[in-house]
């Protein structure tokens, strides 16, 4: 931690911003949150500096304490994208990366898993019946870092269209359901808003320093396809639970549960889809990095089932808190949700109506009967974002008694880049895919 003086310290971020794969992430949420946020407690005075890290920064040994004191990971194309080419382990480069992440923690330094950031960080267990075996599931599982005793947890993980079974066994994507195929929503006063997910009202346990002071019961963060958490039986460190699953499966929820879809397109619906987005890569002069991510997005058609999702997530650990076992203590705290998101209330998830061509980009599911959201979004947007600033500033090592405090922000002129690009549809698919 950057000391100017005894009564004002500089927290020093490292947010991971590298997107192997162009599929887009929330990492510009991150330093909106956090970069030159204050606060004062006891008389000292804090701040948040935020700065992005990418693949080759890590690989040239720029990830040290010396520099960081935290490597905040975010979701989506971040830490999922990561995970999926971090699974191939045998590469040179993949090693050095690894190891650069643990020996920061092992040196003290903070680590925040975001959804797929904590995946990343995490083994993957699919249960005691099986191994993981799916394309997915492998990789996720050899992409770990390996510094966490915690271990990720999905009951089946495949990726649609992809998935060898998914004509068989659609419902085997598990909660990859929740993560591509949303429409965008309704409110009732109609507005249409990116809606992916669910807003999940999770359990709190207030025996740590990010809820101790939080009044109520349970708190509703955004959730987008992240896992459950399963600690060891006998950690070789301090860990608590910091929150859980809502004791009702989401798919024993009638507001909440989704149908498994089906790809019939076959290879000429990939190909169709992947002429279309090399036209529209060329008009729009878009980033080809993003061909691949957008022909998945665009492929079809696809047919609903009637068979459920089943997560198998009720009353599992969603957020956890560690120390690392030296004498450096570094300290790791992953969250399955997305705090940085907003969130909303009312509504139900309905399944979209067969018009003739389905796929991804266009949704297979919405949220309909939304409830009005605020005059600025402020409520929603910011509803958690005190969360992002606890759990970063407990990695960093801030004390206990000296965590952020539990607000809601007024909207600024970022705030307003995020409503207009993230959270409002435009009408357009080019919109849409950006928001997947």
């Amino acid at each position: 931690m950057n000391k100017n003086n005894t009564n004002h310290k500089i927290i020093r971020v490292a947010i991971l911003a590298e997107e192997p794969l162009g599929w887009g992430s929330g990492k510009h949420y991150f330093p909106v949150i956090l970069d030159g946020y204050t606060w004062t407690s006891n008389e000292i005075s804090y701040k948040f500096s935020t700065t992005y890290i990418f693949d080759k920064d890590i690989n040239k040994g720029r990830l040290k304490t010396s520099n960081y004191d935290v490597l905040l990971v975010p979701g989506g194309g971040v830490g999922d994208g990561q995970a999926i080419v971090k699974g191939f382990g045998s590469f040179r480069e993949v090693r050095l990366w690894k190891k650069s992440i643990t020996n920061f923690i092992k040196e003290g330094g903070g680590y925040v898993g975001i959804c797929g950031g904590t995946a990343l960080i995490t083994d993957l267990s699919t249960g005691p019946d099986r191994k993981p075996k799916t394309f997915a599931e492998r990789q996720y599982n050899k992409s770990s870092i390996g510094a966490s005793c915690v271990t990720s947890y999905y009951k089946d993980l495949a990726f649609p269209i992809f998935y060898h079974n998914q004509k068989k066994y659609p419902e085997r994507i598990g909660a990859m359901g929740y993560v591509f195929s949303f429409a965008p929503g309704t409110t009732t006063d109609g507005v249409r808003i990116h809606t992916a997910g669910v807003p999940i009202d999770f359990q709190i346990y207030k025996d740590n320093p990010i809820f101790s002071d939080y009044p109520n019961e349970t708190e509703r963060i955004r959730w987008w396809g992240g896992p459950a958490l399963i600690l060891p039986e006998k950690p070789d460190r301090e860990i608590k639970v910091l929150a859980r699953y809502p004791k009702v499966e989401l798919s024993e929820n009638e507001k909440t549960r989704i149908y498994a879809w089906k790809y019939i397109g076959g290879n000429t619906g990939v190909l169709k889809a992947f002429i279309k987005v090399l036209k529209m890569t060329k008009s729009e002069k878009s980033n080809l990095k993003k061909v691949i991510s957008n022909t998945f997005f665009l492929a079809g058609d696809w047919e609903k089932t009637e068979r459920l999702i089943d997560l198998n997530f009720s009353n599992k650990p969603s957020m956890t808190a560690e120390i690392y076992p030296n004498e450096n203590q570094g300290r790791i705290i992953l969250t399955t949700a997305h705090p940085e998101y907003m969130i909303w209330h009312g509504g139900h998830i309905e399944e979209v109506n067969d018009n003739g061509f389905n796929c991804m980009a266009k949704g297979f599911h919405q949220w309909k009967n939304i409830s009005p959201l605020s005059k600025t979004f402020a409520d929603e947007l910011t509803h958690s974002w005190w969360i992002v600033r606890r759990m970063t500033a407990w990695a960093a090592k801030i004390p206990d008694e000296h965590m952020p405090k539990i607000i809601k922000d007024k909207i600024n002129e970022e705030s307003k880049k995020i409503i207009s690009r993230n959270i409002i549809w435009d009408g357009s698919i080019r919109n849409q895919i950006e928001n997947i």
